[in-house]
């Protein structure tokens, strides 16, 4: 996982919830998305299927993977386009 490539691709899209341009720099760097147990894509992402999750939380329990490997961690926002990666 290139998180370099994760903070920019949120940093570019400034206008937009963080969570969806998240999921989508994953799906380009090639890994299945899990949030809070439930497989995503960055266009369930558009379609806001997790709006009120995004408004009513600020860690979400991620897991992605790959043909390689998978990877357990939380993303915790500390403000609107502020987040961290934390191991789970």
């Amino acid at each position: 996982m290139n998180i370099q490539n994760i903070f920019n691709t949120v940093e570019a899209d400034e206008m937009n919830l963080p969570l969806p341009s998240i999921v989508l720099e994953l799906e380009r760097q090639g890994y299945k998305v899990k949030i809070e147990g439930l497989e995503v894509t960055a266009e369930d992402m558009v379609d806001r299927i997790f709006e009120d999750l995004e408004k009513a939380t600020n860690e979400y329990n991620v897991e992605i993977t790959n043909e390689k490997s998978t990877q357990k961690f939380k993303i915790v926002f500390t403000d609107y386009h502020k987040f961290n990666f934390q191991s789970r």
